[in-house]
């Protein structure tokens, strides 16, 4: 069976595919052909390695994948390793040069939110099963919804371990911005008034390790008075950019 599906997965690729991740079905089953990136890394991340070393904040440091095989072979590292610590992630069910083929778990986490009629319910259980994740030593790297999965069985998984976040940094900065690009992800289904963000937070302090909440300090004191100088252009900037401002102002108490 193993070299059926992995002559029909080369077909595909030698064929041509318009993503880095392309679905791939086989016998009434769903799988994942992940193809090789190439060179990721450029000046502009040279210069924000420079910037986070200025800042002393390790958690903006720049963490593109490696090239190629490498890249490939390093997610499939993190995958492993991630799965011995009990969270749900995709198998490597096989991997030859240029890609690697990863089963399917489940559904998009970010459109069952759009589709379901309590979508707080579903990100506050993803908060739960983050801070699970950080509870075990692990991350995720990216840290949105866009990136997890609900499984068939209601549990939350977990995608794409592509980025080299533990090469530029430690653990707990690793899991701060996990949880701080999770809190962004989140603040479009908030009602406007902190409420949701607030509830993330809570459900993540009672897991969370405790060497996370300096990195989370450090940077809301620097981009407080950030918040200050844009909030006079806060409808002409991008949408990730006014996402993350309301959620620095969300979390000033946690300087207390």
């Amino acid at each position: 069976m193993e070299d059926k599906i992995v002559s029909a997965v080369q077909q595909t690729v030698d064929q041509g595919v318009g993503a880095r991740s392309v679905p791939f079905d086989w016998q009434g089953k769903r799988y994942w052909i992940k193809i090789a990136l190439r060179e990721q890394a450029n000046n502009w991340h040279r210069f924000q390695n420079l910037f986070a070393g200025l800042l002393r904040c390790p958690m903006l440091r720049a963490t593109v994948s490696d090239a190629m095989d490498d890249g490939l072979n390093a997610e499939a590292r993190r995958l492993h390793k991630i799965a011995t610590r009990g969270v749900r992630v995709p198998s490597v069910i096989a991997q030859r040069p240029g890609w690697i083929l990863l089963d399917d778990i489940g559904d998009s986490l970010f459109e069952q939110i759009n589709r379901h009629n309590d979508p707080q319910t579903l990100i506050l259980k993803a908060a739960n099963a983050l801070s699970t994740l950080h509870q075990a030593g692990g991350w995720h790297g990216t840290g949105q919804l866009r990136d997890m999965i609900l499984c068939p069985d209601g549990e939350i998984g977990f995608i794409d371990f592509e980025e080299n976040v533990g090469e530029a940094m430690d653990a707990s900065a690793a899991q701060a911005r996990d949880i701080l690009r999770f809190l962004i992800s989140s603040v479009r289904f908030d009602g406007g008034d902190g409420a949701l963000l607030r509830a993330i937070m809570e459900i993540y302090q009672d897991k969370s390790p405790s060497a996370v909440w300096p990195h989370i300090r450090g940077v809301i004191r620097w981009a407080i008075p950030l918040t200050f100088l844009l909030k006079p252009f806060r409808k002409k900037l991008g949408r990730d950019l006014r996402h993350a401002l309301l959620v620095i102002e969300a979390l000033k108490g946690s300087l207390k």
